[in-house]
């Protein structure tokens, strides 16, 4: 866990020491967004996600995403074990054009998170808020089609996925 969060930060702060080299490229504003991502989660089978945001400026913009993670069933002698999350989250992002339809983005944001645990025994929930860094690169396919894949971090559980999004 901690050489992940090792990983993003250095990732977040080689894209803003970066960024004053690619402000001579060629950028184009993606403006408004929606998204959806599969992936990996931490814990369960499969993550989810829905995201939308702004590209405010051609390095800056802001993104704010709904994540679930599908029940992990785990048998232990004591019977059946199931958790779950859901997060809401908003996050400022750092983008880097590339040439050739290529950027990379950072993010840093919050994220609150709701973790249940389901047993034999009965259950316990535990939400709170807590810090977001997240990584990524986008390809943009079309003027209004661009796929990604991101790496996000919070307290609560980690998401590698790959998603597609629209500009509007």
């Amino acid at each position: 866990m901690h050489r992940k969060r090792s990983l993003a930060i250095a990732a977040v702060a080689a894209l803003i020491v970066a960024a004053p080299a690619a402000q001579a490229q060629m950028r184009q504003n993606w403006g408004s967004y929606v998204g959806v991502a599969v992936g990996e989660p931490e814990f369960g089978d499969l993550g989810l996600k829905i995201y939308g945001g702004q590209q405010l400026l051609p390095n800056f913009g802001w993104e704010a995403a709904f994540t679930q993670f599908v029940k992990e069933k785990i048998r232990t002698p004591l019977g059946e074990r199931s958790t779950d999350y859901w997060g809401l989250s908003v996050a400022a992002v750092g983008i880097i054009p590339l040439p050739q339809n290529f950027s990379v983005y950072g993010k840093l944001g919050l994220n609150y998170g709701r973790v249940r645990v389901r047993a034999s025994g009965g259950s316990s929930t535990d939400g709170e808020f807590n810090p977001l860094i997240g990584v990524g690169g986008r390809y943009q396919l079309t003027p209004q089609v661009a796929l990604r894949l991101e790496f996000e971090e919070f307290d609560q559980g980690n998401l590698l996925s790959f998603g597609i999004s629209y500009r509007f």
